[in-house]
């Protein structure tokens, strides 16, 4: 078998975009399917849609106390490789999928994310010092009122 990223698609010959779409998710189902296969073994995983993979990721000891299998599934959909006008009425531009700027958007998103959480846990460990300064004066003028 042919490295998945170096299938030629040419060799099927003049036919449409969604006949590659289809026959490059094939490919990559059967890929991961036989990767995952040697990983996991037959039996952590299964083919449950044309699409669609299932693995078994462990087990989990529920209130009635049976253990069922803890699974994840994972889809496999083949993106656009081609800008094109959508069908339907409204015929918007459908942009071709580039895989090294969705990983860039998505790295960018993840350290937006980070830093949106560490400014907000910083703007709440301020709010707890203020909080335990207040707290604290307030003790200390209940103290001195009291002593007095």
């Amino acid at each position: 078998m042919a490295l998945l990223n170096q299938v030629d698609f040419d060799a099927l010959g003049k036919v449409s975009n969604k006949a590659v779409k289809d026959a490059a998710r094939v490919s990559a189902l059967d890929a991961l399917f036989s990767l995952l296969v040697s990983y996991l073994g037959d039996e952590g995983v299964s083919r449950v849609g044309s699409g669609t993979l299932a693995i078994s990721v462990g087990s989990r000891t529920v209130s009635d106390g049976t253990c069922p299998e803890v699974s994840v599934e994972i889809k496999v959909t083949a993106k656009e490789f081609e800008g094109h006008a959508s069908s339907g009425k409204s015929a918007d531009w459908v942009e071709a999928y580039d895989r090294l700027e969705a990983a860039q958007d998505y790295a960018d998103e993840v350290a937006a994310k980070e830093a949106d959480a560490a400014e907000k846990a910083k703007a709440k460990a301020a709010r707890i010092a203020k909080a335990e300064a207040d707290r604290a004066a307030k003790a200390k003028a209940k103290a001195a009122k009291s002593g007095a």
